[in-house]
Order: C-alpha cells, then structure tokens, then sequence
C-alpha cells in the first residue's frame, strides 16, 4: 500500500513538470511564420536543408561533378542518376528524384569534388511527383545565367 503511494506520488511529480514545461512554452511568443506576409530571414535559412544542387566550377555554368558515382553508390534512396559524358569527366546528365531523398546527406559527404550541396530553397512548390524530378545540370546553368546579369 505504501508503495503505490510513493508511486501515485511520482506520477504527480511527472506531471506537474510537464505542465510547468508546457505552460512556459505556451506563454512564449509565437515562432510561427506567416508566409505571405512574412518571409524567414536568410540567416534563420542557413541551416535549412532543401533539395540538392550542383556547385558551379566557374561562371559559366559548369559543374566540379567528375562522374565518379560515388554519391550514386552512397545514396540509400537512390535518387540519383549521373551520366558519364562522352569527352573528359563532365557528366552529360545529373538526374535528382527529390520524391525519393531522404536529406540524409550521404551524398554530399562522400563527393570527392565537393560537386553537390543542399540548396536553401524554402519555397520549393510543386503539383505533381514528376515536377520534383530535377535536372541538376540545366538547373545549374540556369542559375550561372542569372548570376551573369
């Protein structure tokens, strides 16, 4: 009978600290981000994990990817698909499912070339699977374009 009273005693303890927990929390101000009226700041984004993209070897858009595979061998989900091109070690394409990712960072770590990294793009929408099916080389060009005007 004492027992179950320490017992019933502990549980109180228990509970009393996770509502003390909840009820500081509660009264804090709100980190929530309304997103059409506010957007995130890019020191808040740094941190942020968003889906893969080439790092550029210079300006005008070519990749440091060697098409060595070894971010195809790494990857779990398999999400990746990296052509060997026909002249030096560029590769022709560099497909990116974003559907099968799971942001695990296996691919990035074991890039010898230091050739991909995650993107800090938040705002990502799409409408259908086959729209987050990326190509990370036109997407890279695209980018070197921009950046040249």
């Amino acid at each position: 009978m004492f027992r179950a009273i320490i017992d019933n005693l502990k549980g109180l303890w228990s509970l009393l600290v996770g509502l003390s927990i909840t009820g500081r929390f509660f009264l804090s101000p709100q980190r929530t981000t309304h997103y059409p009226r506010q957007v995130d700041d890019p020191e808040c984004l740094a941190s942020y994990r968003g889906p893969l993209e080439l790092v550029p070897a210079d300006d005008e858009g070519r990749s440091r990817c060697v098409s060595c595979q070894m971010c195809v061998k790494a990857c779990p989900g398999h999400c990746l698909t990296v052509v060997k091109g026909d002249q030096g070690k560029a590769p022709k394409t560099y497909l990116y499912d974003f559907t099968l990712c799971c942001l695990c960072a296996a691919c990035v770590e074991s890039c010898p070339a230091g050739a991909i990294r995650f993107s800090h793009r938040v705002y990502l929408v799409a409408t259908s699977r086959e729209a987050l099916h990326l190509d990370l080389l036109a997407d890279l060009k695209s980018r070197a374009a921009k950046e040249a005007r």
